[in-house]
């Protein structure tokens, strides 16, 4: 049997994701792909184990040695039932968007999170699959999920705090690699599967969302001005007065040499992720690109970009919000 983990990251349309492995589950199991979304994950399976590292009680440490050990038998149950992949999607088990904007880094203690998969997981071929978004979008969309559930409007110092933290999509990349050095990792933007759960799925394991159903509901997206501006009334705070930076309805913190900042670091890491992430990683591009079936008709095929000579960002369509899926 082969795990699959899917990571997320938070904001990355993980949560629509889930949902579409959660209303297929059944189908999927007939043809040998059991999935754990939160739902199963954090019903106990995993209990102890999704913990800060720094914040580990001895208590806590029992239950992750339990849950370690309920999760390895559930896998080898599942190898021994005859199901051919598992396909693991909680971004738990890299951190919380909490964290990131409590700490202003991104994903702080990865690997020490991560580190506690590996006896789960041991002697299972394993690949992980990391979605990643630019940076202004990826914390305009955190911060407005957590101002939604009740924290401050973020201060100027935190804003250049998230402009300049040093962690970046490709350091997580090279941590997650330090810690399953083994794993095949793939790698996809944000802008261009948004709205693409199946798309997802098949990179995992092709031609697995053949026949499945998707309602195209995106889930949890964070609120708009209008809605945020609603929260902030409620709670007796003043809204926000400026409009939205780009004429649309989303809340968008970052001035623009922020952004700017922010969306040159977006392209280092889509031009390294092409260049070949130093050889630990696929870069899934997702681009629509024409061909031809045998009968001259044109059809639409999915293209894979790794290793291959990086764009200029600016060319390559995805910090311009594909689809309209800059959305927070």
């Amino acid at each position: 049997m082969e795990l699959k983990l899917h990571l997320g990251a938070h904001r990355c349309a993980t949560t629509t994701f889930q949902t579409y492995l959660w209303a297929n589950r059944a189908t999927l199991v007939r043809r040998g792909l059991t999935s754990w979304t939160p739902k199963r994950t954090r019903d106990g399976l995993m209990r102890g184990m999704l913990r800060h590292p720094t914040h580990i009680s001895l208590e806590g440490e029992r239950q992750a040695l339990r849950s370690t050990g309920r999760m390895r038998i559930e896998i080898d149950r599942l190898a021994r039932e005859g199901q051919s992949h598992l396909l693991i999607s909680d971004a738990g088990m890299i951190g919380t968007v909490r964290d990131n904007v409590a700490e202003a880094r991104l994903y702080p203690l990865l690997g020490e999170r991560l580190s506690r998969f590996q006896a789960p997981f041991a002697g299972y071929p394993l690949q992980i699959g990391l979605s990643v978004r630019s940076y202004e979008d990826y914390w305009a969309s955190s911060l407005g999920m957590l101002l939604a559930r009740g924290m401050p409007k973020p201060s100027a110092d935190l804003l250049d705090f998230l402009t300049t933290q040093p962690r970046r999509w490709r350091t997580m990349v090279r941590d997650i690699a330090a810690v399953f050095p083994q794993a095949e990792i793939i790698v996809w933007p944000f802008e261009r599967f948004a709205d693409r759960p199946a798309d997802v799925l098949d990179m995992f394991n092709p031609g697995a969302s053949r026949g499945l159903s998707y309602d195209g509901t995106r889930h949890s997206r964070s609120g708009d001005v209008a809605r945020l501006n609603e929260i902030l009334i409620q709670r007796g705070e003043t809204r926000f007065d400026a409009a939205p930076r780009d004429g649309g309805d989303r809340w968008m913190p970052f001035d623009e040499d922020q952004a700017r900042v922010l969306r040159a670091e977006y392209r280092r890491d889509i031009a390294w992720l092409k260049g070949g992430a130093e050889g630990l990683a696929t870069y899934i591009d997702g681009r629509q690109t024409p061909a031809h079936s045998p009968d001259g008709a044109q059809t639409i095929t999915q293209v894979a970009a790794s290793g291959v000579a990086p764009e200029r960002g600016q060319d390559d369509g995805i910090e311009e919000g594909l689809g309209g899926t800059r959305a927070i």
